[in-house]
């Protein structure tokens, strides 16, 4: 991704930590120079032991505990991004004397069913100033936007004017607006070609060109594109059924730990009949005791699938472990496979915050 943005722009990427948190796998992408982009205190911990520079990690969370703010802005983090106003005064009450701290606001998505950030209108923009203004330690460099998960040219091109469009009036405010932040919402690298990719830096880059806006940084937080296709759950068929002349298979896992709701584009392969002819349609349910637990409906697959067939869940790398419903039954064993190295890895630890802050 860095290859093909420096070709048009300059840019930085912080690996989104709640992808997949797994501390093996983020001190994998944190050795390629990619920064942090981190929610909670754990993901910043996990970043700091991992060697990240509290310089190059972003905090970019609506709800910031009290312990998680107190400890990055005494290590000067790299930015903290705003999601309400009152936030401004939350952030610089726990600065030290003579201490600035850049932040950036984030924007509210224009997109429908959107709660999250800031919309901005005069009346918003003029408060934002004011409380900026009165605290003068915090420095003002970035907008944020989150288009959404899975985006294609048109709502990234939106997104772009958007960003710009409200760049202009701070800048008109007196503040230099130095980076622009476009979030995630890239999908798995599979299903994203370098073509494409190409593309929407293009995209941006003459866009930010023709509104003059070329020297901008432009910031991207990929997660679920750097790991989504790297992680497989192996599984097994445990049930052949119908449901109204419907054919459906149950697997021996569920939505516990793949979650629908994460939009990842998995794939269903029968691990020793992969090449075979997809040519029939089933539906695909999970274990879980409620009818709620289905993975697809009517999707291409090979036929003759049987009770005991080995199946492979791809693009299951990103939003299963960290967006999973923790189930009773226990998670399955977790191996990782780096060159020619095989680990097994344990379940990250996390202790619990302040329980005033809960």
């Amino acid at each position: 991704m860095l290859k093909f943005s420096n070709k048009y722009f300059s840019s930085k990427i912080y690996y989104s930590y709640k992808a997949n948190y797994l501390p093996a796998i983020c001190k994998i992408v944190g050795s390629e120079g990619l920064g942090a982009e981190i929610a909670t205190k754990f993901e910043y911990d996990l970043a700091i032991q991992n060697g990240i520079k509290p310089e190059s990690i972003i905090l970019s969370s609506p709800y910031k505990t009290t312990s998680l703010l107190v400890e990055s802005i005494a290590n000067q983090i790299g930015l903290i991004f705003l999601s309400q106003i009152d936030e401004i005064t939350e952030v610089a009450k726990y600065l030290n004397d003579g201490q600035v701290q850049k932040v950036g606001i984030r924007l509210r998505s224009q997109r429908p069913n959107k709660q999250l950030g800031i919309y901005i209108n005069k009346k918003k923009l003029i408060k934002i100033v004011n409380k900026l203004q009165k605290c003068g330690d915090l420095t003002l460099t970035t907008l944020q936007l989150h288009s959404g998960t899975q985006l294609d040219s048109q709502m990234f091109k939106d997104g772009i004017n958007y960003l710009l469009d409200v760049a202009n009036q701070f800048e008109q405010q007196g503040f230099t607006i130095s980076q622009l932040d476009f979030g995630g919402g890239f999908p798995e690298a599979g299903n994203l070609s370098e073509t494409d990719l190409d593309d929407l830096f293009l995209l941006l880059s003459e866009t930010l060109h023709d509104r003059g806006w070329q020297k901008a940084t432009c910031i991207f937080e990929p997660g679920r594109y750097i790991v989504g296709d790297a992680g497989l759950m192996l599984t097994q068929i445990v049930q052949v059924f119908e449901v109204d002349n419907i054919p459906w298979i149950m697997l021996n896992t569920g939505t516990h730990h793949c979650p629908k709701l994460s939009n990842s584009k998995f794939r269903f392969e029968i691990i020793d009949r992969m090449s075979a002819p997809h040519s029939t349609s089933i539906s695909i349910a999970g274990c879980l005791p409620t009818d709620m637990d289905v993975f697809t409906k009517r999707c291409p697959f090979i036929d003759g699938a049987k009770r005991g067939d080995s199946l492979a869940i791809f693009n299951a790398g990103a939003y299963t472990l960290s967006w999973s419903t923790r189930f009773s039954y226990p998670f399955p064993p977790m191996l990782l496979i780096n060159k020619n190295q095989i680990t097994k890895l344990e379940l990250p630890s996390m202790k619990s915050e302040n329980s005033q802050e809960l």
